[in-house]
């Protein structure tokens, strides 16, 4: 079995360290953790005590919801502690998270904000620990470090970031500026194939980078003997992300907008049931893997024409963390080389 990622999901810290470690075993690529309930750091840094040798990605952190220095001396503790195993996967995030959530402004020019907090990152990761001082100023961020001087070497002066996008530009973004792209759950492959990879290959023929990029996806996948409680589990988390506009793209391309606006009127009355039955099958074959081994192997196969990682994603929202569990270790099993 050719490389994959896990994405790391888990109902205690005990678990995801539990689920890692498995994931180790099986020779899996990497494991991801996610930002919502739980951040993506702290998950990582518990995983890294007990692992050794699984690189460890976070899918993703919020970029905009800490300064470009907090984001750099974590991931540089993260990355030493991991023994420079660390993946700094960064993603703007929905306005709703950023604005509702976070109290943060998120503006109107996003793929800008990312690209200078990129550079930013970059320039702090690797020079913070000398006597440089790092001066900054941009459309988002204004930075100077004088007087402020990390007192210890870096594991590694450049950690590999990665960038998640939906939108073409934002995609173009992660191929101009970053060492990889992170397609998110709802990047269905008709939605890789015809928005996302052209995108980066444009981009990445521009500044002739192509080697050295890498192009990886979550995706979520259902391994079951019982292919309808399989479709019923993918089905909550379709569910769960069509509640959100940023992530209308796919969605249209599939020409599923009147099951999204039933969707959003069913999250709207916290009728999370209505939500679920409102997923059509059409809308679980398109941004979801489900089925036996044999027929999940051969699926996510499919994804590495225009990817060189799915990240697979056990189906989790809505579901009792005993399931997911189940689906996870599935997970694990199936795709253990």
């Amino acid at each position: 079995m050719r490389r994959v990622g896990f994405v790391l999901d888990a109902g205690s810290i005990e678990e995801l360290k539990e689920l890692a470690l498995a994931a180790e075993k099986a020779n899996f690529h990497s494991v991801w953790a996610t930002e919502l309930y739980r951040t993506a750091f702290q998950q990582l840094s518990v995983v890294a005590p007990v692992t050794s040798k699984i690189k460890l990605g976070t899918s993703v952190a919020l970029a905009f919801v800490r300064s470009p220095l907090i984001t750099s001396i974590t991931s540089l503790d993260l990355d030493e502690i991991s023994s420079g195993r660390l993946i700094l996967g960064l993603g703007s995030g929905a306005k709703r998270t950023n604005e509702n959530f976070h109290g943060v402004s998120y503006g109107n020019k996003p793929v800008t904000r990312i690209k200078e907090c990129v550079e930013l990152i970059r320039k702090i990761s690797s020079d913070v620990h000398t006597e440089r001082e790092i001066v900054f100023e941009g459309e988002f961020y204004n930075i100077n470090t004088k007087g402020y001087k990390r007192t210890f070497e870096p594991f590694r002066k450049n950690i590999p970031i990665f960038i998640a996008g939906i939108g073409s530009n934002m995609i173009s973004a992660a191929a101009e500026v970053s060492d990889g792209y992170i397609g998110h759950v709802v990047c269905s492959l008709k939605y890789i194939k015809e928005v996302v990879s052209p995108s980066l290959e444009e981009k990445l023929v521009e500044k002739k980078k192509s080697r050295d990029f890498m192009k990886c996806s979550i995706v979520t996948c259902a391994v079951s003997d019982d292919w309808e409680e399989a479709r019923e589990a993918a089905r909550a988390t379709i569910a769960f992300y069509a509640t959100v506009k940023t992530y209308d793209p796919p969605f249209r391309l599939h020409g599923f907008t009147e099951e999204v606006k039933g969707i959003r009127d069913a999250f709207r009355r916290k009728d999370v049931k209505a939500m679920i039955k409102g997923v059509s099958d059409d809308m679980v074959k398109v941004f979801a893997v489900v089925g036996d081994a044999r027929h999940c192997r051969e699926k996510v196969e499919e994804y590495r024409e225009y990817i060189d990682l799915p990240i697979l994603s056990a189906p989790h929202y809505f579901l009792d963390f005993k399931e997911v569990r189940r689906y996870q270790e599935r997970l694990i099993e199936v795709f253990a080389s």
